[in-house]
């Protein structure tokens, strides 16, 4: 412990909790109870084992208890006799080795003020979970310091504490985290929100952002670029929001361009106004908390170098539960993922810091994904602004091209906010599946490391032959209408970015696979006595050696005309859990629900569409695969002119000079 000192430390962190009554966020913040450190991973073993020792644990730490009660506001809690509370949280513990690798900071101190009497033990841990007791005091109704340097914190580790009242109740009054540095570049942020269709969500956002007294001196500018036709303007909040932010918000209207048109804007925006050291990208769905916003902001300005920084994403309907803690890319596969050695959904109602130990290693993120990422304004200036590709990849794109110029991302742990969870959605199917296919060959051409993006054109093909065999023939052709795009050139991006997903959109009426219907009567009704596909219940799909005879025998099976019975009346149902390739394709006619549960589909074999598709894969792949390094040189040769601030201006309707404030006007 140190004496109280003024010298040059800088608040990075405020200690904060959850609303009242907002159980189920508790364990985000803070834990109860003397934590296990054992010499065994508590991870080891299957993971039903392993959740059913989590939960146990949770219990004995909780007790069963709602300890929602205790917390009185956002930064205070009352801390009963001999109750036992630990800041060993994702938003309340310090993620030292994070400061130790991207900041100057050396030192990490700790400042905390109680009312009665009480214990404080500091911890800190390394990067395999493993945890010390460092320093600890005794205190009576004051406020007191602990310094940790930062030295040891070289791979992975955090800094938290405990606080045990006496016999008698205390209260915790307030805390912070500091570090000994001071910023490199100005702390003042703009925020780019983009929307579409979420009056509500956005309108809350923009509130809290404004009545958060913590950004009232870094908050700049918050343009709202509304892409919809039911406008943030018109929410009942909206008053409210205007209110409370004045003249720094700015509503932009612009046709629908997909979150790389929004964000663009947003971006394009703040780099004309020139007033705002960071620029951050937020999406509309999200539920944020100011104080992570802030986090953000005093990180970034802290780091040596020039760093992109995003937070984390919690699921919005399942608010405990870390969905992404840190993302990164197969380079040889081209597929985005968790960082090896974490997963997605971590469940923090389970278990927190002290009994996960996969959370203490460092993450090294290749990217963080655009619903909570700061982006250096100097770094626009440089490489320029999204790619124009309406959805997915443009995030990690982004960063990929950022790295090249020496701009490192970090995903800081402690800052992030909830969104809702893409494990509900459907968007390898439905139009989404043109870009995911558009857009993860277009990346690949631009960043791969490998000849022909490595292991890309194998598995683009084999989704092919699955989506062909499960008569997803929409799906499918719009994959291959990314393709022939591809193919064309660069010149296309800008010139479909308004118009290919309408596009999309009309196409589904060309294919009952594609058409959802809520009412549950809207289908004939199953056949009910068409012959059983599987008399052991649902197969495993087939494994290496059995895959290439295995779609050899189904797609003979699939040439024959199905039965004149299926185009009356499927043939069974499958739940969208269980619909594989290896299931749907034992079908003449299916009915598929959709992921969320909000609509069924009906999906027909159909011999024709088979063959023409399987045919068209055939010629596409094989001209991808040809022209690839030719594709390679002209789009990385176009990349500079496609994103910078020039051409997305022609794209937005507006000249390269025209000011955020002129454009708020023409809304």
């Amino acid at each position: 412990m140190s004496t109280k000192t003024h010298d040059d430390y800088t608040q990075v962190a405020r200690i904060v909790f959850p609303a009242q009554g907002e159980e189920d966020l508790l364990p985000l913040y803070v834990d109860f109870g003397r934590a296990h450190n054992s010499t065994e991973p508590i991870d080891a073993g299957s993971k039903k084992a392993r959740n059913a020792t989590l939960r146990s644990l949770a219990m004995q730490r909780h007790g069963g208890e709602d300890h929602s009660a205790l917390i009185n506001g956002d930064s205070t809690m009352r801390l009963p006799g001999g109750l036992r509370v630990s800041f060993a949280s994702v938003f309340n513990a310090f993620p030292a080795s994070y400061w130790r690798q991207w900041t100057r900071a050396t030192a990490a101190r700790l400042e905390i003020t109680i009312k009665g009497r009480a214990s404080v033990l500091v911890y800190k841990s390394n990067a395999q979970g493993r945890f010390i007791r460092i320093d600890s005091a005794a205190v009576d109704s004051e406020t007191v310091e602990f310094d940790v340097p930062l030295k040891t914190f070289a791979d992975g580790g955090w800094i938290w504490f405990d606080v045990i009242a006496s016999d008698e109740d205390a209260q915790f009054l307030s805390g912070c985290w500091k570090v000994n540095a001071q910023p490199e570049w100005d702390v003042s942020l703009s925020i780019g929100i983009t929307t579409f269709n979420r009056p509500d969500y956005c309108a809350k956002t923009i509130l809290a952002l404004g009545e958060a007294e913590n950004l009232k001196d870094i908050l700049k500018r918050v343009y709202v670029v509304d892409q919809g036709n039911q406008f943030v303007s018109d929410d009942e909040l909206y008053p409210q929001a205007v209110e409370a932010l004045g003249d720094r918000l700015v509503m932009i209207h612009q046709g629908n361009m997909g979150g790389s048109g929004g964000f663009s804007r947003g971006m394009y925006e703040s780099v004309q106004a020139d007033e705002t050291e960071f620029h951050m990208l937020l999406d509309d769905d999200v539920i944020v908390n100011p104080e992570s916003v802030e986090r953000l902001v005093r990180f970034a300005s802290l780091c040596r170098n020039r760093t992109i920084v995003g937070g984390q994403m919690f699921d919005l309907n399942d608010r405990a539960v870390a969905h992404s803690f840190g993302e990164g890319i197969n380079t040889w596969r081209w597929l985005w993922g968790p960082v090896p050695g974490t997963e997605n959904r971590i469940d923090l109602a389970l278990a927190n810091l002290r009994q996960r130990r996969e959370l203490h290693r460092r993450l090294d993120v290749d990217y963080n994904g655009w619903w909570m990422t700061l982006i250096p304004v100097s770094v626009i200036k440089e490489i320029g602004l999204s790619l124009p590709i309406f959805i997915k990849w443009d995030d990690l794109e982004y960063s990929l091209r950022a790295s090249e110029h020496g701009v490192s991302t970090v995903t800081l742990p402690g800052a992030g906010l909830w969104h809702v969870a893409w494990g509900d959605k459907d968007d390898a199917r439905d139009w989404q599946a043109y870009y995911h296919e558009h857009n993860r060959i277009l990346t690949a051409l631009l960043h791969s490391p490998y000849d022909h993006g490595g292991r890309l054109p194998y598995e683009l093909t084999t989704l092919d032959v699955k989506h062909s065999v499960s008569a997803e023939y929409y799906a499918q052709s719009a994959r291959l209408m990314a393709v022939r795009d591809i193919l064309s050139g660069p010149e296309h991006l800008h010139r479909t970015l308004k118009t290919r997903m309408q596009q999309l959109r009309e196409m589904t009426k060309n294919f009952t696979d594609a058409q959802y219907k809520s009412e549950p009567d809207a289908f004939p009704p199953i056949n009910r006595l068409s012959r059983s596909r599987f008399k052991k219940g649902l197969p495993k799909g087939p494994n290496m050696l059995t895959l290439a005879p295995w779609t050899l025998k189904t797609l003979i099976r699939l040439m024959t005309p199905p039965k004149e019975s299926a185009k009356q009346h499927p043939e069974g149902f499958v739940a969208h859990a269980d619909s594989k390739y290896f299931i749907l394709s034992q079908f003449d006619s299916v009915l598929v629900t959709k992921a969320d549960g909000s609509g069924t589909a009906w999906y027909k074999r159909d011999p024709r569409k088979l063959r023409k598709l399987l045919s068209q894969s055939i010629s596409a792949r094989s001209q991808l695969i040809s022209r690839w390094d030719e594709l390679s040189a002209q789009y990385r040769q176009a990349l500079a002119h496609i994103v910078s601030l020039d051409e997305w201006a022609k794209t937005f309707g507006i000249t390269s000079n025209e000011s955020s404030e002129t454009a708020a006007a023409e809304y």
